[in-house]
Protein backbone atom coordinates (compact mmCIF):
# COMPACT_ATOMS: atom_id res chain seq x y z
CA UNK A 1 0.00 0.00 0.00
CA UNK A 2 1.60 3.33 -0.98
CA UNK A 3 2.18 5.60 1.74
CA UNK A 4 0.41 8.27 0.09
CA UNK A 5 -2.99 5.84 0.77
CA UNK A 6 -1.88 4.74 4.54
CA UNK A 7 -1.61 9.11 4.87
CA UNK A 8 -5.22 9.41 3.53
CA UNK A 9 -6.11 6.90 6.08
CA UNK A 10 -4.69 8.38 8.90
CA UNK A 11 -6.61 11.37 8.37
CA UNK A 12 -9.87 10.05 7.56
CA UNK A 13 -10.59 7.37 9.91
CA UNK A 14 -10.17 8.38 13.91
CA UNK A 15 -9.51 5.50 16.51
CA UNK A 16 -11.74 5.02 18.85
CA UNK A 17 -10.87 6.59 22.41
CA UNK A 18 -9.53 3.89 24.29
CA UNK A 19 -9.16 4.05 28.02
CA UNK A 20 -7.22 0.99 28.60
CA UNK A 21 -6.43 0.19 32.84
CA UNK A 22 -2.96 1.70 32.15
CA UNK A 23 -1.61 4.32 31.06
CA UNK A 24 2.05 3.75 29.14
CA UNK A 25 3.90 3.69 32.66
CA UNK A 26 0.91 5.22 33.96
CA UNK A 27 -2.36 5.02 35.16
CA UNK A 28 -4.41 5.48 32.59
CA UNK A 29 -3.25 5.30 28.55
CA UNK A 30 -5.83 7.17 26.46
CA UNK A 31 -4.81 6.21 22.66
CA UNK A 32 -6.33 9.14 20.53
CA UNK A 33 -5.53 9.46 16.88
CA UNK A 34 -7.06 12.22 14.94
CA UNK A 35 -9.71 12.09 12.60
CA UNK A 36 -8.93 15.73 10.50
CA UNK A 37 -6.66 18.31 10.32
CA UNK A 38 -9.06 20.00 12.81
CA UNK A 39 -9.08 17.15 15.59
CA UNK A 40 -5.40 17.28 14.97
CA UNK A 41 -5.02 20.90 16.24
CA UNK A 42 -7.65 20.44 19.06
CA UNK A 43 -5.52 17.28 20.09
CA UNK A 44 -1.98 19.03 19.76
CA UNK A 45 -3.25 21.94 21.30
CA UNK A 46 -2.17 20.74 25.16
CA UNK A 47 1.30 18.78 26.53
CA UNK A 48 -1.72 15.88 27.04
CA UNK A 49 -2.90 15.81 23.94
CA UNK A 50 1.07 15.15 22.68
CA UNK A 51 1.80 12.64 25.15
CA UNK A 52 -1.57 10.51 24.10
CA UNK A 53 -0.64 10.66 20.69
CA UNK A 54 2.51 9.24 21.29
CA UNK A 55 1.17 7.08 23.63
CA UNK A 56 -0.67 6.09 20.53
CA UNK A 57 1.90 5.24 18.66
CA UNK A 58 3.32 3.05 21.16
CA UNK A 59 -0.05 1.16 21.04
CA UNK A 60 0.68 0.64 16.63
CA UNK A 61 3.93 -0.54 17.35
CA UNK A 62 1.99 -3.29 20.17
CA UNK A 63 -0.26 -5.06 17.58
CA UNK A 64 0.45 -8.58 16.28
CA UNK A 65 1.21 -7.63 12.86
CA UNK A 66 4.36 -5.72 14.56
CA UNK A 67 6.33 -6.17 17.40
CA UNK A 68 3.27 -7.98 19.41
CA UNK A 69 3.65 -11.06 16.99
CA UNK A 70 5.61 -10.78 13.50
CA UNK A 71 8.59 -8.68 14.01
CA UNK A 72 8.99 -10.44 17.60
CA UNK A 73 8.48 -14.13 17.95
CA UNK A 74 6.51 -14.53 14.38
CA UNK A 75 7.73 -13.95 11.14
CA UNK A 76 11.02 -12.84 11.77
CA UNK A 77 12.01 -15.62 13.97
CA UNK A 78 10.73 -17.58 11.37
CA UNK A 79 12.93 -16.59 8.70
CA UNK A 80 15.72 -16.86 11.03
CA UNK A 81 15.05 -20.51 11.06
CA UNK A 82 14.18 -20.61 15.14
CA UNK A 83 11.55 -23.04 14.19
CA UNK A 84 11.51 -26.88 13.28
CA UNK A 85 9.17 -27.95 10.41
CA UNK A 86 6.09 -26.05 10.49
CA UNK A 87 2.80 -27.42 9.77
CA UNK A 88 1.09 -27.08 6.39
CA UNK A 89 -1.78 -25.47 8.07
CA UNK A 90 0.46 -22.72 9.88
CA UNK A 91 -0.08 -19.29 8.22
CA UNK A 92 4.04 -20.04 8.16
CA UNK A 93 4.16 -22.37 6.16
CA UNK A 94 5.69 -20.52 2.88
CA UNK A 95 7.62 -18.31 4.60
CA UNK A 96 9.78 -20.83 6.34
CA UNK A 97 10.73 -21.83 3.18
CA UNK A 98 10.73 -17.92 1.71
CA UNK A 99 8.69 -18.40 -0.35
CA UNK A 100 7.82 -14.55 0.01
CA UNK A 101 5.45 -14.56 -3.35
CA UNK A 102 3.28 -17.10 -1.83
CA UNK A 103 -0.44 -15.78 -0.95
CA UNK A 104 0.16 -16.27 2.49
CA UNK A 105 3.85 -14.74 3.45
CA UNK A 106 2.32 -11.65 1.34
CA UNK A 107 -0.28 -11.06 3.50
CA UNK A 108 1.93 -11.18 6.27
CA UNK A 109 4.63 -9.03 4.68
CA UNK A 110 1.50 -6.69 3.45
CA UNK A 111 0.28 -6.00 6.69
CA UNK A 112 3.89 -5.60 8.18
CA UNK A 113 4.49 -2.89 5.52
CA UNK A 114 1.14 -0.91 6.41
CA UNK A 115 1.19 -1.27 9.99
CA UNK A 116 4.97 -0.40 10.24
CA UNK A 117 4.66 2.79 8.12
CA UNK A 118 0.90 4.23 9.84
CA UNK A 119 2.65 4.27 13.03
CA UNK A 120 5.55 6.45 11.09
CA UNK A 121 3.13 7.99 9.75
CA UNK A 122 1.47 9.22 13.73
CA UNK A 123 4.98 9.92 14.37
CA UNK A 124 5.68 12.13 11.73
CA UNK A 125 2.08 13.95 12.84
CA UNK A 126 3.53 14.49 16.55
CA UNK A 127 6.35 16.25 14.64
CA UNK A 128 4.24 18.46 12.70
CA UNK A 129 2.50 20.43 15.35
CA UNK A 130 5.64 20.06 17.86
CA UNK A 131 7.59 23.09 17.25
CA UNK A 132 5.03 25.33 16.39
CA UNK A 133 3.15 24.19 19.36
CA UNK A 134 6.28 24.25 21.78
CA UNK A 135 4.51 26.85 23.80
CA UNK A 136 1.69 24.59 25.18
CA UNK A 137 4.31 22.24 26.89
CA UNK A 138 4.85 22.81 31.23
CA UNK A 139 8.54 22.57 30.27
CA UNK A 140 11.30 22.64 27.81
CA UNK A 141 12.26 18.90 29.78
CA UNK A 142 8.83 17.90 28.67
CA UNK A 143 9.07 19.42 24.79
CA UNK A 144 12.46 17.84 24.78
CA UNK A 145 11.69 14.58 26.16
CA UNK A 146 8.33 14.02 23.79
CA UNK A 147 10.59 15.28 20.98
CA UNK A 148 13.08 13.09 21.35
CA UNK A 149 10.96 9.91 21.64
CA UNK A 150 8.99 10.82 18.96
CA UNK A 151 12.16 10.74 16.45
CA UNK A 152 13.80 7.90 17.51
CA UNK A 153 10.71 5.70 17.05
CA UNK A 154 11.01 7.43 13.30
CA UNK A 155 14.29 5.92 13.04
CA UNK A 156 13.15 2.61 15.42
CA UNK A 157 10.71 2.01 12.52
CA UNK A 158 13.06 2.98 9.44
CA UNK A 159 15.62 0.88 10.28
CA UNK A 160 13.40 -2.37 10.93
CA UNK A 161 11.76 -1.82 7.53
CA UNK A 162 15.63 -1.68 6.34
CA UNK A 163 16.48 -4.39 7.48
CA UNK A 164 13.66 -6.57 6.20
CA UNK A 165 12.90 -4.76 2.31
CA UNK A 166 16.35 -3.65 1.37
CA UNK A 167 19.83 -5.47 0.64
CA UNK A 168 22.34 -5.11 3.17
CA UNK A 169 24.99 -3.06 2.21
CA UNK A 170 27.97 -5.61 1.48
CA UNK A 171 25.25 -6.82 -0.93
CA UNK A 172 23.98 -3.91 -2.22
CA UNK A 173 27.71 -1.85 -3.80
CA UNK A 174 25.69 0.23 -6.06
CA UNK A 175 23.99 3.68 -5.80
CA UNK A 176 19.53 1.99 -6.39
CA UNK A 177 17.42 3.43 -4.76
CA UNK A 178 15.38 1.12 -2.39
CA UNK A 179 13.10 2.87 0.19
CA UNK A 180 11.84 6.56 1.33
CA UNK A 181 12.76 7.82 4.52
CA UNK A 182 9.15 9.25 5.51
CA UNK A 183 10.25 12.43 7.52
CA UNK A 184 6.98 14.69 7.08
CA UNK A 185 3.13 14.29 7.46
CA UNK A 186 2.72 14.64 3.74
CA UNK A 187 0.07 13.14 1.40
CA UNK A 188 3.27 12.87 -1.12
CA UNK A 189 4.54 10.31 -2.37
CA UNK A 190 8.06 9.75 -0.61
CA UNK A 191 11.35 8.92 -2.76
CA UNK A 192 13.52 6.19 -2.38
CA UNK A 193 16.78 6.58 -1.51
CA UNK A 194 19.83 4.65 -1.89
CA UNK A 195 21.42 2.64 1.21
CA UNK A 196 23.42 5.49 2.42
CA UNK A 197 21.22 8.46 2.33
CA UNK A 198 18.53 6.33 4.27
CA UNK A 199 21.24 5.93 6.80
CA UNK A 200 22.49 8.86 6.68
CA UNK A 201 18.39 10.34 7.53
CA UNK A 202 18.01 7.96 10.43
CA UNK A 203 21.44 8.26 12.17
CA UNK A 204 20.19 12.14 12.00
CA UNK A 205 17.39 11.38 13.88
CA UNK A 206 19.12 9.51 16.67
CA UNK A 207 21.41 12.40 16.90
CA UNK A 208 18.98 14.74 16.99
CA UNK A 209 17.34 12.71 20.20
CA UNK A 210 19.99 11.97 21.97
CA UNK A 211 20.64 15.72 21.94
CA UNK A 212 17.29 16.15 23.11
CA UNK A 213 17.01 13.30 25.57
CA UNK A 214 20.06 14.78 27.35
CA UNK A 215 17.30 15.64 29.87
CA UNK A 216 16.19 12.09 30.32
CA UNK A 217 15.31 11.68 34.14
CA UNK A 218 17.02 8.36 33.37
CA UNK A 219 19.98 9.78 32.85
CA UNK A 220 19.70 13.00 34.88
CA UNK A 221 18.45 11.39 37.90
CA UNK A 222 15.22 14.12 38.65
CA UNK A 223 12.12 13.36 39.44
CA UNK A 224 9.34 14.73 37.22
CA UNK A 225 6.08 14.97 38.84
CA UNK A 226 3.93 14.10 35.53
CA UNK A 227 3.43 10.31 36.12
CA UNK A 228 3.54 10.00 31.89
CA UNK A 229 7.48 10.40 32.22
CA UNK A 230 8.14 7.61 34.49
CA UNK A 231 9.20 4.27 34.37
CA UNK A 232 11.57 4.76 31.62
CA UNK A 233 12.09 1.84 30.07
CA UNK A 234 8.26 1.95 28.41
CA UNK A 235 9.58 4.71 26.36
CA UNK A 236 12.72 4.91 24.15
CA UNK A 237 14.78 6.89 26.64
CA UNK A 238 17.84 8.01 26.01
CA UNK A 239 20.09 4.70 26.82
CA UNK A 240 17.91 3.31 25.20
CA UNK A 241 18.53 5.74 21.87
CA UNK A 242 22.37 5.16 22.62
CA UNK A 243 21.68 1.57 22.08
CA UNK A 244 19.34 1.33 19.08
CA UNK A 245 22.77 3.98 17.64
CA UNK A 246 24.76 0.94 18.61
CA UNK A 247 22.37 -1.37 16.29
CA UNK A 248 22.46 1.10 13.78
CA UNK A 249 26.19 1.93 13.64
CA UNK A 250 26.43 -1.30 13.27
CA UNK A 251 24.15 -2.32 10.86
CA UNK A 252 25.53 0.23 8.32
CA UNK A 253 28.95 -1.90 8.41
CA UNK A 254 31.42 0.55 8.77
CA UNK A 255 31.33 2.45 11.42
CA UNK A 256 32.72 -0.09 14.19
CA UNK A 257 33.96 2.33 16.55
CA UNK A 258 30.90 4.29 16.57
CA UNK A 259 28.78 1.31 17.45
CA UNK A 260 31.57 0.64 20.12
CA UNK A 261 30.84 4.27 21.80
CA UNK A 262 27.22 4.02 21.91
CA UNK A 263 27.39 0.33 23.20
CA UNK A 264 29.73 1.00 25.81
CA UNK A 265 27.53 3.88 27.34
CA UNK A 266 25.02 1.73 28.21
CA UNK A 267 27.19 -0.63 29.25
CA UNK A 268 28.71 2.12 31.52
CA UNK A 269 25.41 2.82 32.49
CA UNK A 270 24.95 -0.51 33.85
CA UNK A 271 27.84 -1.04 35.83
CA UNK A 272 28.42 2.84 36.79
CA UNK A 273 25.17 3.71 37.83
CA UNK A 274 22.95 -0.06 38.47
CA UNK A 275 20.80 0.90 35.75
CA UNK A 276 19.22 -2.25 33.79
CA UNK A 277 21.05 -4.91 36.03
CA UNK A 278 21.06 -8.76 35.12
CA UNK A 279 18.43 -10.38 36.22
CA UNK A 280 18.91 -11.87 40.24
CA UNK A 281 18.61 -16.02 40.17
CA UNK A 282 16.19 -16.24 42.65
CA UNK A 283 13.77 -14.24 39.74
CA UNK A 284 15.15 -16.24 36.75
CA UNK A 285 14.71 -19.74 38.39
CA UNK A 286 11.65 -19.24 40.85
CA UNK A 287 10.81 -22.74 42.10
CA UNK A 288 7.50 -21.41 41.83
CA UNK A 289 7.19 -20.94 37.82
CA UNK A 290 5.08 -18.65 37.75
CA UNK A 291 6.64 -16.29 39.82
CA UNK A 292 9.74 -16.40 37.22
CA UNK A 293 10.99 -13.34 35.49
CA UNK A 294 10.87 -14.91 32.24
CA UNK A 295 11.89 -11.94 29.78
CA UNK A 296 14.61 -10.84 32.15
CA UNK A 297 12.87 -7.81 32.71
CA UNK A 298 15.51 -5.86 34.68
CA UNK A 299 17.85 -5.97 31.58
CA UNK A 300 15.35 -4.11 29.41
CA UNK A 301 16.88 -1.18 28.16
CA UNK A 302 13.45 -0.50 25.86
CA UNK A 303 10.33 -2.31 26.60
CA UNK A 304 6.90 -2.49 24.64
CA UNK A 305 3.80 -2.87 27.34
CA UNK A 306 1.57 -5.07 25.53
CA UNK A 307 -1.78 -5.84 27.39
CA UNK A 308 -3.04 -8.57 25.00
CA UNK A 309 -0.13 -10.06 24.65
CA UNK A 310 -1.64 -13.46 26.28
CA UNK A 311 -3.75 -13.57 23.19
CA UNK A 312 -1.32 -13.21 20.49
CA UNK A 313 1.07 -15.54 21.81
CA UNK A 314 -1.94 -18.20 22.25
CA UNK A 315 -1.37 -21.08 20.06
CA UNK A 316 1.97 -20.34 18.98
CA UNK A 317 4.08 -20.25 22.40
CA UNK A 318 1.47 -20.56 25.18
CA UNK A 319 -1.40 -23.52 24.99
CA UNK A 320 -0.01 -24.43 21.72
CA UNK A 321 -2.30 -25.89 19.13
CA UNK A 322 -2.06 -28.13 16.16
CA UNK A 323 -0.71 -26.58 13.21
CA UNK A 324 0.61 -22.87 15.22
CA UNK A 325 3.13 -24.45 17.91
CA UNK A 326 6.49 -22.82 17.43
CA UNK A 327 8.99 -25.07 18.53
CA UNK A 328 12.74 -24.81 18.21
CA UNK A 329 14.63 -26.48 15.69
CA UNK A 330 17.56 -27.19 17.84
CA UNK A 331 17.91 -29.60 20.32
CA UNK A 332 18.34 -27.90 23.48
CA UNK A 333 20.90 -29.82 24.46
CA UNK A 334 23.04 -28.50 21.57
CA UNK A 335 21.76 -24.72 21.61
CA UNK A 336 22.77 -24.44 24.89
CA UNK A 337 25.64 -26.83 25.23
CA UNK A 338 24.40 -29.17 28.11
CA UNK A 339 25.20 -25.92 30.11
CA UNK A 340 22.56 -25.39 33.59
CA UNK A 341 22.09 -21.99 31.57
CA UNK A 342 18.97 -19.83 33.21
CA UNK A 343 17.24 -19.64 29.37
CA UNK A 344 17.11 -22.94 28.93
CA UNK A 345 14.77 -23.25 31.61
CA UNK A 346 12.03 -21.48 29.46
CA UNK A 347 11.45 -24.24 27.22
CA UNK A 348 8.72 -26.09 29.10
CA UNK A 349 5.65 -28.76 28.57
CA UNK A 350 2.68 -27.24 27.36
CA UNK A 351 -0.01 -30.16 27.54
CA UNK A 352 1.64 -32.64 25.52
CA UNK A 353 3.63 -30.85 23.43
CA UNK A 354 7.64 -30.54 24.50
CA UNK A 355 10.30 -27.67 24.60
CA UNK A 356 7.34 -25.19 23.68
CA UNK A 357 9.61 -21.39 24.29
CA UNK A 358 7.64 -20.07 27.18
CA UNK A 359 9.53 -17.18 28.00
CA UNK A 360 6.51 -14.64 26.76
CA UNK A 361 4.08 -16.70 29.08
CA UNK A 362 1.86 -14.22 31.26
CA UNK A 363 1.51 -16.45 34.43
CA UNK A 364 2.72 -14.07 37.41
CA UNK A 365 -0.03 -13.36 39.38
CA UNK A 366 1.05 -10.51 40.62
CA UNK A 367 1.49 -8.72 37.03
CA UNK A 368 4.90 -7.78 37.80
CA UNK A 369 6.40 -9.19 35.09
CA UNK A 370 3.92 -9.53 32.41
CA UNK A 371 2.76 -7.70 29.28
CA UNK A 372 6.34 -6.88 28.60
CA UNK A 373 8.00 -7.06 25.36
CA UNK A 374 11.71 -6.39 25.12
CA UNK A 375 13.03 -4.54 22.02
CA UNK A 376 16.39 -3.45 23.36
CA UNK A 377 18.17 -5.48 26.08
CA UNK A 378 21.59 -4.53 27.74
CA UNK A 379 22.86 -8.06 26.55
CA UNK A 380 22.84 -6.80 22.87
CA UNK A 381 25.77 -4.00 24.11
CA UNK A 382 27.89 -6.25 25.47
CA UNK A 383 27.25 -8.19 22.09
CA UNK A 384 27.56 -5.19 20.21
CA UNK A 385 30.75 -4.54 22.01
CA UNK A 386 32.57 -7.74 21.75
CA UNK A 387 32.30 -7.60 17.89
CA UNK A 388 33.21 -3.90 17.54
CA UNK A 389 36.13 -3.62 19.99
CA UNK A 390 39.73 -4.06 18.22
CA UNK A 391 40.70 -5.85 21.72
CA UNK A 392 40.02 -9.77 21.87
CA UNK A 393 40.64 -10.27 25.47
CA UNK A 394 37.88 -7.50 25.97
CA UNK A 395 35.87 -8.99 23.59
CA UNK A 396 36.69 -12.52 25.51
CA UNK A 397 35.96 -10.01 28.47
CA UNK A 398 32.05 -8.87 27.33
CA UNK A 399 31.17 -12.03 26.32
CA UNK A 400 32.18 -14.03 29.52
CA UNK A 401 30.28 -11.33 31.17
CA UNK A 402 26.93 -12.68 29.89
CA UNK A 403 27.61 -16.23 29.71
CA UNK A 404 28.32 -15.66 33.66
CA UNK A 405 25.05 -13.77 34.22
CA UNK A 406 23.47 -16.79 32.47
CA UNK A 407 25.01 -19.59 34.69
CA UNK A 408 27.77 -20.42 32.07
CA UNK A 409 30.03 -21.98 34.41
CA UNK A 410 32.85 -21.78 32.12
CA UNK A 411 34.33 -19.25 30.74
CA UNK A 412 35.81 -18.82 26.67
CA UNK A 413 39.57 -18.44 26.69
CA UNK A 414 40.63 -18.55 22.86
CA UNK A 415 40.65 -14.76 21.74
CA UNK A 416 40.35 -16.53 18.12
CA UNK A 417 38.45 -13.56 15.90
CA UNK A 418 36.38 -16.57 14.10
CA UNK A 419 35.46 -18.33 17.49
CA UNK A 420 34.36 -14.72 18.97
CA UNK A 421 32.18 -14.55 15.77
CA UNK A 422 30.57 -18.29 16.63
CA UNK A 423 30.41 -17.56 20.13
CA UNK A 424 28.24 -13.98 19.89
CA UNK A 425 26.18 -16.22 17.24
CA UNK A 426 25.34 -18.78 19.62
CA UNK A 427 24.66 -15.90 22.13
CA UNK A 428 22.01 -14.22 19.51
CA UNK A 429 20.28 -17.87 19.00
CA UNK A 430 19.96 -18.32 23.08
CA UNK A 431 18.82 -14.62 24.20
CA UNK A 432 16.78 -13.27 21.54
CA UNK A 433 15.11 -16.63 20.70
CA UNK A 434 11.67 -15.39 20.37
CA UNK A 435 12.46 -11.60 20.09
CA UNK A 436 12.72 -11.37 16.39
CA UNK A 437 16.77 -9.99 16.18
CA UNK A 438 18.50 -13.27 14.66
CA UNK A 439 17.54 -12.93 10.90
CA UNK A 440 19.03 -9.08 11.40
CA UNK A 441 22.53 -11.07 12.80
CA UNK A 442 22.38 -13.32 10.09
CA UNK A 443 21.43 -10.49 6.90
CA UNK A 444 24.32 -8.16 8.44
CA UNK A 445 26.89 -11.29 8.21
CA UNK A 446 25.78 -12.36 4.85
CA UNK A 447 25.06 -15.71 6.09
CA UNK A 448 24.22 -18.36 3.67
CA UNK A 449 21.62 -20.09 5.88
CA UNK A 450 21.29 -21.47 9.08
CA UNK A 451 22.99 -24.76 9.25
CA UNK A 452 22.15 -28.04 8.67
CA UNK A 453 18.94 -28.55 7.39
CA UNK A 454 17.41 -25.15 6.62
CA UNK A 455 16.79 -23.18 3.80
CA UNK A 456 18.63 -21.09 1.92
CA UNK A 457 18.36 -17.37 2.94
CA UNK A 458 16.26 -14.96 0.67
CA UNK A 459 16.71 -11.80 2.59
CA UNK A 460 14.85 -9.21 0.92
CA UNK A 461 11.46 -9.05 1.01
CA UNK A 462 8.73 -8.02 -1.63
CA UNK A 463 6.98 -4.74 -0.98
CA UNK A 464 3.33 -4.03 -1.61
CA UNK A 465 2.35 -4.00 -5.31
CA UNK A 466 0.72 -0.57 -5.16
CA UNK A 467 4.36 0.51 -3.70
CA UNK A 468 6.24 -0.83 -6.59
CA UNK A 469 4.06 0.14 -9.32
CA UNK A 470 3.10 3.46 -8.27
CA UNK A 471 5.29 4.50 -5.40
CA UNK A 472 8.81 3.93 -7.66
CA UNK A 473 10.12 1.27 -6.06
CA UNK A 474 12.74 -1.90 -7.32
CA UNK A 475 11.14 -4.99 -7.67
CA UNK A 476 13.25 -7.60 -6.15
CA UNK A 477 14.37 -10.34 -8.25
Amino acid sequence: MKYKEIIRQVIVSIFILTILSQFYACKKWLNVLPENETEATALFSTERGFQEALSGVYTLMSEPELYGRELTFGFADVIAQQYGSLHETSPYFYTQYFEFKSNQSLQLSNSLWKKQFNAIANVNNILAFIDKNESVFTSETTYALIKGEALAIRAFLHLDLLRLYAPHKIANNTTEKWLPYVDEFSKNTSQSLSYDAFMDKLLIDLSNAEKLLKVDPILTGKTLTDLYFKNRQYHLNYFAVKGLMARAYLYRGNLKQEAFNCAKEVIDAQQNKGLFPFVQVVDATNVERNKRDRTFSTEHVFTLNIRSLQTFITGYVSQVQSGLALIPREPLNDLFEGYPDYRKEFFESDGTVQSVPSKLWQVDPLKKYTYKMPMIRITEMYYIAAETTDNPTQALSYLNTVRQARNIPVGLVDPDPEMLKTEILKEYKKEFFGEGQLFYYYKRHNATDAGSWTQPFKYVLPMPEDEINFGDRPRPN
